[in-house]
């Protein structure tokens, strides 16, 4: 049988007549839940799939055998799946580059009972952790529908976005009232941090993290911040950092990449950034986290989804990272776990030990 691509595959969704007019951003969202449900759960298949997904027993002895297929390891007293679901699907943060149409197709796709089967299928095969921001819940109840509704028990780790260092304590506690188990210092501060040379505000924070004795982590997307934090002698639960090759089409050559240029001006050339890079130096990571000892969460392993996942997650998982946050629609999850559970088999010859 022939394989729908990804973007055909939402290219298709998009033409569903059910799915509602696509809009030019995210705000386009259907509001209503039941509104939301009807525009998303189209078919016979959805409907069925909706309800046997919110009855599930994840205790029952064939769905635990079916969850321990997915290698498991460990941040601080959290046991987590190799594989983290990641949340810019759900926020919209999609990363698409000059696709101006998928924001928006995506909004009427992943409506909230669709997010909620996300999260059970994740749990149905063993991705029992998930890194959200407090501010995907203005769109979404959270996950306390799901854990009360759904029997769900989904770990969040909490992406703490925010670059202001007066702030970050508070912004910290909101996450944790809502339910967080675990947090980590936002990637974009630490690299605006580091850049700003101000990179003792990355311990600042890693440290009110500490105090509030969850599992605590520090994230970037430069090699640069966590190579500071490594010779400051930090020893966080966990690292999350970017990692992917560079040999795909929308890679902008290695002369014009700059250090913050994700926070800055996208540019109309191909030849520079255009929202299309995350990790400017994969060889030189690899190197460097062969000898941390750390846990180290990779991201962006797919380059926004320009890196097949055979390709992505064998690279990711060969080059050293203990787990991987990738993001998912339910349509994606059967595949990519079956390709990332392969990948990990396939590591074995991999230089950095697992260190979880």
């Amino acid at each position: 049988m022939t394989r729908i691509s990804r973007r055909g595959m939402l290219g298709a969704l998009g033409a569903l007549p059910l799915a509602g007019p696509v809009a030019g951003s995210a705000s386009a969202a259907p509001r209503d839940r039941a509104a939301a449900d009807g525009a998303s759960l189209v078919t016979e298949r959805d409907r069925k799939e909706h309800a046997r997904l919110k009855a599930l027993d994840l205790d029952d002895p064939k769905a635990k055998a079916k969850q321990k297929e997915m290698p498991a390891g460990k941040i601080g007293n959290l046991s987590i799946g190799r594989i983290v679901c990641g949340s810019n699907l759900i926020s919209m943060n999609m990363h698409a580059r000059d696709l101006d149409y998928v924001t928006a197709l995506a909004s009427h796709y992943n409506t909230e009972d669709r997010v909620l089967m996300t999260f059970k299928k994740c749990e149905e095969l063993g991705i029992n952790g998930i890194v959200l921001k407090d501010h995907n819940f203005r769109r979404f109840p959270g996950l306390k529908r799901y854990w009360d509704e759904w029997g769900g028990r989904m770990k969040w780790i909490a992406d703490v976005i925010t670059s202001d260092i007066d702030k970050f304590d508070e912004r910290l506690q909101q996450h944790l009232d809502l339910g967080a188990s675990a947090a980590y210092v936002w990637g974009g501060a630490s690299d605006i941090w580091y850049a700003r040379k101000k990179p003792g505000y990355i311990l600042k924070a890693f440290q009110m993290i500490r105090d509030a004795g969850v599992p605590a982590g520090v994230a970037a997307h430069r090699l640069e911040p966590i190579r500071f934090c490594v010779e400051e002698g930090l020893k966080p639960d966990f690292y999350m950092l970017t990692l992917h090759h560079d040999r795909y089409w929308s890679a902008h050559p290695k002369e014009n990449r700059r250090f913050l240029e994700m926070y800055q001006k996208e540019s109309p050339d191909h030849a520079h950034y255009h929202d299309n890079m995350f990790c400017h130096n994969p060889e030189e990571t690899i190197a460097f986290m062969k000898d941390v000892t750390v846990p180290w969460m990779a991201y962006k392993v797919l380059a926004a989804g320009s890196i097949p996942p055979k390709d992505g997650l064998s690279y990711a998982f060969a080059g050293g990272a203990d787990f991987i946050c990738l993001g998912f629609f339910d349509f994606q999850l059967d595949e990519d776990v079956r390709i990332a559970r392969g990948a990990i088999a396939d590591a074995k010859d991999r230089q950095r030990p697992w260190s979880a």
